[in-house]
């Protein structure tokens, strides 16, 4: 059997120039307010387009309730440099205050490996510590216009919880994710990336 045999022994190779998977496509964010179950499949220090600022990823692997399972949500934690997106001082400040109350947070439910280092974590301490870990996330929902001008909209971590918190479900309103409106409301000018 070659590399390009699929596992009915026909050849993967072709002359088309397009391909789609079906069941693609654009999924809805879930819903605004929703504490799931979650794991955390990565966390590692990453860093701006610029280079000029360094916050950690974290990508959680949404396991309960049913509906979002298999889901992945992913975190940015201003810890490490102001996010230079915020441009009031006093504001990016006060975010990474909280991104670091947050961290510590899920490293406490972790089991607290990372406070004892007593210094700033590589992504080698990062993985040890946190991959693996189940943890009750509550997401929000951004919403936006992307480089082409349509709507987009995902989801950004708001609450770090045990994992034997409870689940919600979340709100949704008339079939869609939150409104612009209440968005803006809910996070002001702290946008999670």
């Amino acid at each position: 059997m070659s590399f390009w045999s699929t596992s009915t022994g026909e050849s993967a190779i072709t002359e088309t120039k397009s391909f789609e998977i079906e069941g693609g496509g654009n999924m809805a964010p879930i819903p605004d307010g929703a504490h799931v179950l979650s794991m955390i499949a990565d966390a590692k220090w990453a860093e701006t387009r610029d280079k000029d600022a360094t916050y950690i990823n974290i990508k959680w692997d949404v396991l309960k309730p049913e509906p979002y399972a298999n889901r992945k949500v992913f975190q940015k934690l201003w810890v490490g440099d102001l996010d230079p997106s915020v441009k009031d001082k006093d504001k990016a400040v006060a975010k990474r205050d909280k991104a670091l109350r947050m961290f510590s947070v899920i490293d406490a439910n972790a089991g607290g490996k990372l406070a004892k280092l007593r210094e700033k974590p590589d992504d080698d301490d990062l993985a040890a510590a946190l991959v693996g870990k189940m943890m009750v996330i509550g997401v929000r929902v951004w919403e936006t216009k992307n480089a082409m001008g349509d709507d987009a909209s995902g989801n950004w971590v708001y609450f770090v919880g045990e994992k034997n918190s409870e689940l919600k479900e979340g709100a949704v309103k008339a079939g869609k994710p939150v409104s612009k409106a209440s968005f803006k409301e809910d996070i002001a000018d702290d946008l999670p990336f």
